[in-house]
């Protein structure tokens, strides 16, 4: 039985790798479609003289004002492994050890789950929660910095308008207010600026830039600083709009985040409350599970609860993320 319990365990989590995998291909394509078809409709309208204006402006503007190191350098090589996109956008270093010390940390604790209950039915259950739990944390976290780095974005527009209003071009603008910014922000520009110096486009290098971040507001920005500079106009209005619009869409989220937050938050306990309860109990006084690890009937009965705890925690995951 404890093998059977083994084998649906590993294959539930391979099944979430899988829907989640899935997701993620079906947003880089819609992605991907969506920027290709912008960048057609941009290079429609583009000029030789304006293409000969950006390589100038980026070029004098590096000469004047050369980018820090920070450490938004890591960034330019997010893609390097897996999942250093994700500890970008956590705030954590990308590469090897934080997944690594992770990992080991899962392991010893359900190893000590195993020894402490005696069964080997434990390690998959215990790890499957470790896991859930890491996963929830690192998507707050996630959460946090993109919305600090939204809430920066208002405020780095208003100075890219107040420079552009003073005669400056978009692209010496970009880099005295990217100087003038602090982290996250500051990172994802330096990276922009660093690439915009090899020749790439500025609206390009930013939405390169942000392609790890998977922030809608940048990329927005970034095809708004494409026909800033390709077409032209006036950039100084467009900028101030979406500056006014980004404010008042921040609102709006804060409002409803503040509306829902009690169901949010009901969601949450009911859907994490009961797995670890019992893990807990379990841990704590193993002779009261006693029953349900020796006999069939109570092999039945974690199978049923099982099942029953993940459709309703999917159920509450959905209604959380509705709201």
């Amino acid at each position: 039985m404890a093998t059977v319990l083994l084998l649906l365990c590993i294959a539930a989590v391979l099944g979430a790798c899988a829907l989640l995998l899935l997701g993620s291909a079906q947003r880089r394509a819609r992605a991907q479609a969506s920027m290709g078809h912008t960048e057609q409709r941009l290079q429609r309208s583009a000029t030789p003289a304006s293409a000969t204006q950006l390589d100038s402006a980026v070029s004098g503007a590096a000469a004047i004002a050369p980018v820090p190191a920070t450490s938004g350098a890591t960034a330019g090589n997010a893609s390097a492994l897996p999942w250093d996109a994700t500890l970008l956008r956590a705030g954590m270093r990308p590469g090897w050890r934080a997944p690594v010390l992770a990992l080991l940390a899962g392991i010893a604790f359900s190893s000590f789950a195993v020894v402490r209950l005696g069964t080997g039915w434990a390690f998959p259950v215990t790890f499957g929660l470790y896991a859930l739990v890491c996963g929830l944390v690192l998507q707050r976290r996630i959460g946090k910095l993109q919305q600090k780095l939204v809430r920066q974005l208002p405020d780095f527009l208003d100075n890219l308008v107040r420079l552009t209003g003073l005669g400056n071009s978009l692209q010496m603008s970009f880099q005295t207010a990217a100087i003038q910014t602090v982290a996250p922000l500051r990172d994802l520009l330096d990276v922009t600026l660093r690439n915009a110096r090899t020749g790439m486009d500025l609206d390009r290098a930013l939405s390169q830039a942000s392609a790890p971040w998977r922030v809608e507001a940048l990329e927005v920005l970034a095809v708004v600083m494409g026909v800033c500079v390709r077409i032209g106009g006036r950039s100084d209005q467009v900028l101030q709009r979406l500056s006014d619009f980004m404010r008042d869409l921040d609102q709006a989220q804060q409002e409803l985040k503040a509306t829902t937050s009690e169901t949010r938050m009901s969601a949450w306990v009911l859907g994490l409350l009961p797995p670890i309860s019992a893990l807990l109990m379990a841990l704590m006084s193993p002779g009261f599970f006693e029953p349900m690890l020796r006999q069939p009937q109570g092999h039945t009965l974690l199978l049923a609860a099982l099942g029953l705890e993940l459709v309703g925690g999917f159920l509450l995951y959905r209604l959380a993320k509705s709201l």
